[in-house]
């Protein structure tokens, strides 16, 4: 791994994962598993993987509970500062915040998160190729609007965010992906101390001021899992092998392989301990010391952190518990993220033929 000289990374950690309580009421979202990871992991593996070594981190909700889990970063590879805030800024905020940390230097800002696979380096040198204020990652997806619409011209220069804008000739529309490169002279359109989004205050103002501010379209994995719905969808893809990432193995570290690839994996940590007639559908991943009772089924699509249990003659199926999660003995869970305290059942997802 070679470093890359002059840039820092800025994760965002700080939300109140709204969309997956009551599960983040006690486990904060950036801690949440998918495979084998956190979902923090994946966007700090990224960074390693491509020589950005130096990561801020910004806190608020359950703060501590991630301090603590990622500690300096070491697990990850890289060196952590946390950005702690006693009021949620938001995006813009809590850059603005560590604007004397991030001056003089091009820094990275992703979502805890959102899993990408992505060419971090050529991102990196195309912005700085085109002496870009900033560079946003985009993709060709029809939930555009969704989660932000960013238009470009033919050179592949921004010219709208979230319809705000002069329409320059043709545009193409695409999907924000998550992930941007900027210069430091950004945070001189935010605000200081106060809530804000970078995109409709920051970017905009931007915008306006004919800053040059670029796209470059990603068409790898991609995933924003801070819904019930695609925080399963994302561990589905990760058991299915469907999530091929450059940067990270969602299946590794298991004491236990499989012998054979895609639908039969079967993974499991230390000390499992398995009751009699047990029926394992494959894929299934078992971290350590989960104990499954007398002619349970587990599967398929089933991730199961360190000192999960399941009791007796239960069925679970496309779910995800959390460590020290406990199922009952005869229950029956599909589509689930079960924790110690609480259980979020996903919706049921639409036909294939229904769905874009």
């Amino acid at each position: 791994m070679l470093r890359i000289a002059g840039v820092k990374a800025f994760v965002l950690a700080a939300g109140f994962g709204e969309r997956l309580r009551p599960i983040t009421e006690s486990v904060p979202k950036p801690l949440l598993p998918v495979g084998n990871l956190p979902l923090i992991g994946y966007a700090l593996k990224l960074c390693q993987k491509h020589g950005i070594t130096d990561v801020i981190v910004n806190l608020h909700y359950l703060g501590k509970v991630i301090k603590e889990r990622l500690g300096d970063g070491h697990e990850f590879g890289v060196t952590l500062t946390y950005s702690e805030e006693e009021e949620i800024l938001g995006t813009g905020g809590g850059l603005k915040k560590m604007d004397a940390a991030l001056a003089g230097e091009t820094f990275v800002v992703l979502n805890s998160d959102t899993i990408i696979d992505l060419d971090l380096k050529a991102v990196i040198a195309s912005h700085r190729k085109r002496r870009a204020l900033a560079t946003l990652v985009l993709r060709a997806d029809a939930r555009q609007g969704e989660f932000g619409q960013i238009e470009v011209d033919a050179g592949g220069r921004v010219r709208r965010i979230l319809g705000h804008g002069e329409a320059r000739g043709r545009l193409t529309p695409y999907m924000f992906a998550g992930v941007h490169v900027a210069e430091p002279r950004l945070l001189e359109y935010v605000p200081p101390d106060v809530n804000t989004c970078i995109m409709r205050y920051g970017y905009t103002k931007a915008l306006d001021n004919g800053e040059p501010i670029y796209g470059v379209v990603a068409d790898g994995y991609w995933n924003d899992a801070g819904t019930p719905e695609r925080y399963l969808e994302a561990n589905r893809d990760a058991l299915s092998q469907k999530m091929k990432l450059k940067h990270a193995d969602p299946l590794a570290g298991y004491a236990v392989g499989p012998k054979r690839a895609v639908a039969d994996v079967v993974r499991m940590g230390t000390d499992v301990h398995l009751g009699d007639a047990v029926e394992i559908v494959a894929p299934v991943l078992m971290g350590d010391d989960c104990k499954v009772g007398d002619r349970a089924v587990v599967g398929p699509y089933c991730v199961l952190a360190a000192r999960a249990q399941i009791g007796k003659e239960a069925r679970v199926s496309s779910a995800v518990l959390l460590e020290g999660a406990k199922v009952e003995a005869g229950e029956r869970l599909d589509r689930v993220i079960v924790g110690k305290k609480a259980t979020l059942t996903a919706a049921t997802p639409a036909p294939a033929s229904e769905r874009a």
